[in-house]
């Protein structure tokens, strides 16, 4: 079964036709043959962190806990060294998924309620947590994207302050979830290998080398060839993968590049699918 075929069998299955029902006519209409093969190459599942106090750049960078794609792939983050400078770039790794991994992440949300609207995940007025970042779950089927977004999600406030019946059940998703192999079966995921990106999306902010001295950052000169200029990247900008695999893959957080007579420190990632261009 092809995976156009696949989809629109899946339609039938009793738990999305309930979810297609309750959306109305438009997103019937939009379960069509053409409509399911321009998404097959869109984002299925994405759970991710936005917000909180973090690093400069990590707000930028907003990579993923899981992101799965309809023609078949899983994206997760590698493990960071414990050293410092650690590496330039977040290790990411792809993975293959079967149809019926995907159908099981589908069933696994519609049987969490996650298929519609969004509730209430405030959190109790009693949780006073400060400077905690939102967990955002996003699940498309047929072209209908449904956003869940729960502020300090899983985080316990100093008191063990109570939680609600929405955000453990958000929370329990997440969970299950984030170990894609578990959730779906071993037998329904390739072999993990590190991602290879096509291109890489960056943003430069100028420094003062001198504030770090043990260890002192590495400079490298920017090539003028590179295909962006950085005193035009401070909010965002591209490379191919090959001129980024170059600069970036042995990189560090204390590799640093100058620019005419600026320094720039770099927030770098591997471009994913559903990313937003520049």
């Amino acid at each position: 079964m092809n995976r156009r075929n696949f989809l629109t069998a899946l339609i039938g299955t009793p738990a999305l036709a309930a979810f297609l029902a309750a959306c109305g006519d438009d997103t019937t209409q939009s379960s069509s043959d053409n409509s399911l093969a321009g998404a097959l190459d869109e984002v299925v599942l994405r759970i991710g962190y936005e917000g909180g106090f973090v690093p400069a750049g990590t707000s930028f960078l907003n990579l993923p806990t899981v992101l799965v794609t309809g023609d078949g792939r899983v994206f997760t983050p590698g493990a960071v060294p414990a050293v410092y400078p650690g590496p330039l770039l977040q290790p990411m790794f792809e993975r293959s998924i079967t149809e019926q991994g995907i159908a099981t992440l589908i069933e696994m949300a519609d049987a969490a309620g996650l298929l519609g609207v969004a509730p209430d995940y405030s959190l109790p007025a009693e949780n006073m947590i400060a400077d905690a970042p939102d967990t955002v779950v996003a699940i498309t089927v047929n072209g209908t994207t449904s956003v869940h977004r729960a502020y300090a999600l899983g985080i316990d406030s100093p008191d063990g302050g109570p939680s609600t019946p929405a955000r453990d059940n958000l929370l329990r998703f997440v969970t299950q979830v984030t170990d894609v192999a578990t959730a779906v079966g071993s037998g329904n995921v390739g072999s993990e290998a590190a991602f290879a990106p096509d291109g890489y999306r960056f943003q430069a902010m100028v420094v003062d080398p001198t504030q770090w001295a043990d260890p002192a950052p590495t400079i490298v000169e920017w090539p003028a060839d590179a295909g962006a200029v950085l005193a035009d990247s401070t909010q965002c900008a591209v490379l191919a993968g090959a001129v980024g695999d170059s600069l970036f893959v042995t990189a560090t957080q204390l590799t640093f590049f100058q620019e005419a007579e600026l320094v720039y420190q770099l927030s770098v990632a591997g471009v994913l699918p559903g990313d937003p261009s520049c």
